[in-house]
């Protein structure tokens, strides 16, 4: 394994118009095929050279990351105007586009620069709805409502490909309100793999960003099929194990690819969305992240790495819970949750640097950075500064770092807590994520309030 990255490198909040694509089009390739303007993304670039490279058995190049990859570029044009990620997120859906097979459903692995596409490996198969399909929607809807006015014909063919996909999703409705027990729990079956909450938000990112561009009552009808789903699949509660997570299958949970919470805002269920964020999120930020949870063995602590893409599931949402709700705590819990980019993190370094836009691929519980920066990481990890970058009110917490999490009775109250301070760490400059065991209920605490809260906690 190369030796991680050294020193603390630039630790300061990135605003939007500042992100660093350097290392983002490192890894991308601008191709013509048949005339028209394509962009691949190579899934992997290892240290300490930063070389790109594929896989024998994928390829090189995949529609799972050169989808999210368009959202961020369609995202980061949308927010700054900047026309070089304009010209990026054209040649992105360049290649979604061409993956997609004559009956709407999507191929996800090329193979080579002439974009070969992998009909044999399981992962890029289009004979189902599966993540890759999922995330080529989301692709295609955002660029439908983004690129409306800048790009109509662009627009336009992506909106056909798009509903080239619908006669699929409805194919999963026909199993609505159809239920299992799997060990006391109510499962739905009517998601992507059946029970796949996971996948599924990523379909309704999609759906949503395409009904909000063109909509449409069988569209909205979907979506809110899928939410229910969703919603559905949050199990338990702050005291009560799983502690109120939207699950990503019958299994567990798993923080990439999780985003329910930001996804049943986009489709306008709050509830659900606003549990999870007082009930789990409150506890990855007092307790400390997390990488999956086995609902089997409920003790059992995930040594698997934390990823930027699990980082970027809970940033999402509480973004986009502040943005429905005006609550500057949802904001703060995102800056708090992205920190992990800038150092709040068990290693207590950035994961994101700064002056070359590389994202590690991973870090372990104990604190290991993973030194490699791929697609998926590279891509996650900007669009979640992006997106926190435009809201002062969260950006501000990104340089914060964790105290302990402290267990007390304060008041009466059973408490679970933790404070954060950012640079340079005077009175204004600090915040604490308190959970009350008692009533279920999480404050985020600053200025007097948190005086006043400190000072009964001694």
């Amino acid at each position: 394994m190369p030796r991680a990255p050294s020193g603390q490198g630039d630790v300061l909040p990135p605003e939007p118009a500042r992100l660093n694509f350097a290392h983002f089009d490192h890894l991308s390739e601008d191709l013509r095929i048949d005339g028209r303007p394509v962009r691949l993304v190579h899934l992997y670039c290892a240290a300490p050279d930063y070389r790109v490279f594929g896989d024998p058995q994928e390829g090189i190049s995949c529609v799972d990351d050169v989808a999210r990859a368009a959202v961020l570029c369609l995202r980061h044009y949308e927010a700054t105007g900047d026309d070089t990620s304009r010209r990026r997120a054209v040649g992105l859906l360049g290649f979604v586009l061409r993956m997609q097979s004559s009956d709407g459903l999507f191929h996800n692995f090329v193979l080579d620069r002439e974009l070969t596409i992998n009909r044999d490996h399981f992962r890029s198969r289009a004979e189902r709805l599966d993540w890759w399909s999922a995330r080529a929607m989301w692709a295609l809807g955002t660029a439908c409502r983004v690129l409306a006015g800048a790009d109509k014909a662009l627009a336009d063919h992506c909106h056909r490909a798009a509903r080239g996909l619908l006669p699929h999703v409805k194919a999963l409705l026909v199993r609505h309100g159809s239920f299992e027990e799997h060990r006391g729990r109510r499962v739905p079956l009517w998601l992507i793999h059946g029970d796949g909450a996971d996948a599924t938000s990523e379909l309704v990112l999609g759906l949503t960003a395409l009904n909000r561009a063109r909509p449409d009552p069988d569209l909205q009808r979907m979506i809110a099929c899928l939410a229910e789903g969703l919603e559905v699949m949050r199990y338990g509660s702050m005291n009560r194990f799983p502690y109120g997570l939207h699950a990503s299958n019958r299994r567990g949970w798993h923080a990439w690819g999780n985003a329910q919470t930001h996804a049943l805002v986009e489709a306008g269920r709050l509830r659900s969305a606003l549990a999870e964020a007082r009930h789990f999120y409150s506890r990855l930020l007092v307790r400390g992240s997390a990488a999956s949870i086995d609902f089997d063995d409920p003790r059992a602590d995930s040594d698997e790495e934390r990823i930027a893409y699990g980082v970027r599931c809970v940033t999402l949402g509480l973004v986009r819970l502040f943005e429905a709700t005006g609550d500057p705590d949802y904001a703060r819990m995102a800056g708090l949750a992205a920190g992990w980019f800038l150092g709040n993190n068990a290693a207590g370094r950035p994961m994101y640097d700064a002056a070359t836009g590389r994202t590690y691929d991973g870090l372990s519980a104990t604190g290991v950075i993973n030194p490699h920066s791929g697609a998926e990481s590279t891509v996650e990890g900007l669009y979640s500064l992006l997106e926190v970058g435009r809201h002062p009110e969260a950006a501000e917490w990104l340089t914060a770092r964790g105290g302990p999490p402290r267990k007390e009775t304060v008041a009466g109250r059973h408490l679970w807590w933790r404070e954060f301070t950012r640079p340079p760490g005077g009175a204004a400059d600090r915040l604490a994520v308190v959970m009350d065991l008692d009533s279920e209920t999480v404050r985020v605490l600053v200025g007097d309030d948190l005086q006043v809260f400190l000072d009964q906690a001694g």
